[in-house]
């Protein structure tokens, strides 16, 4: 079985970016892999040709393969059987809060991507249910597969000058909550330190995040909508207690590891702080446990058994 996957998320260093990049380095060893990514063009080039035009199949750059996983951005035509990953379904939740541009990239990749696609994988049930409420797709196409903490977020703390604080990691936008969770902070007297755009610290580098989850008392993510919830995940690694939304993915990630609170509720939020912080000892523990149930190998597997089962599919229907 030939594979062909599209790796031009890598350079931009996001959550799709490591999503990419662990999931080929698990893939490589167990099937015959072909990636491909397009730094000699601008990615705007190709997401017009395969988007808008949907011209020039993928084989023109991978050869003859059996199974195509596309990016998050684009959907090229292709003979084989299709796959993508459904992270999450934001710009057709929130549209007011994303950029024009990138609501209408995304419209053009999944108005290809539901006529042609084969099989979806969503990085949560709760994404799954969005795929299938927003744009019809069966069931049977839908396989949800976990992903898991990046490699390269396994640091080591450094000293750090910080201490005594909450730490959140948000943006402006009105989904991710940060205006309610400074109110509630105010309310029980917690310093609050806030990491991403538009925050006090802005993007930080990984090794001054892990600096800032080790000297933090709790991580708390009061985000309404998440495709999957991945600071979490790094907030167990680094023996931090959570206190998070009870909304969307974020209960499917956190398990029974964290303090949950009603993301509209200021004087929840405050409660579930204080709450986190008081039973960190009880919270750290459980969180390891949780940690344990996401590996990269297990989403390398369970993605191949996707691929199989389309070929599969593929043999029965040319016999």
């Amino acid at each position: 079985m030939k594979v062909g996957i599209d790796i031009s998320a890598i350079i931009y260093g996001t959550g799709v970016s490591n999503y990419t990049q662990e999931l080929i380095d698990h893939l490589a060893p167990m099937v015959d892999l072909k990636t491909f990514k397009f730094s000699r063009y601008p990615l705007s080039i190709m997401e017009f040709l395969w988007n808008r035009l949907h011209i020039i199949n993928v084989e023109i750059f991978t050869g003859g393969i059996d199974i195509y996983h596309a990016s998050d951005w684009t959907q090229a035509p292709s003979k084989a059987k299709k796959v993508t990953t459904i992270h999450d379904l934001s710009p057709f939740i929130y549209p007011i809060e994303v950029d024009p541009i990138i609501v209408e990239v995304h419209t053009a990749k999944m108005k290809w991507a539901v006529k042609e696609c084969d099989a979806f994988i969503c990085v949560s049930q709760s994404t799954s249910a969005d795929l299938r409420r927003l744009f019809n797709v069966h069931p049977d196409k839908i396989h949800v597969i976990y992903e898991a903490m990046p490699s390269n977020h396994k640091l080591v703390p450094q000293i750090t000058r910080y201490s005594n604080y909450v730490l959140a990691i948000g943006s402006r936008q009105p989904r991710k909550n940060i205006e309610r969770l400074k109110k509630a902070c105010d309310l029980i007297g917690q310093k609050l330190i806030i990491v991403g755009e538009g925050s006090e610290m802005g993007y930080v580098t990984d090794q001054d995040l892990v600096n800032l989850l080790a000297g933090a008392s709790a991580f708390v993510y009061p985000s309404i909508y998440e495709g999957f919830g991945l600071p979490i995940l790094e907030a167990f690694y680094h023996k931090i207690p959570v206190a998070c939304s009870n909304t969307s993915s974020l209960p499917e990630v956190a398990g029974d590891a964290a303090i949950y609170f009603d993301p509209y509720n200021i004087d929840q939020i405050a409660k579930a702080i204080t709450e986190a912080i008081n039973n960190k000892d009880k919270l750290v523990a459980l969180g390891a446990k949780q940690l344990a149930k996401f590996s990269w190998d297990k989403c390398a597997k369970e993605t191949l058994e996707v691929y199989k089962s389309l070929v599969v599919d593929k043999l029965s229907t040319t016999v």
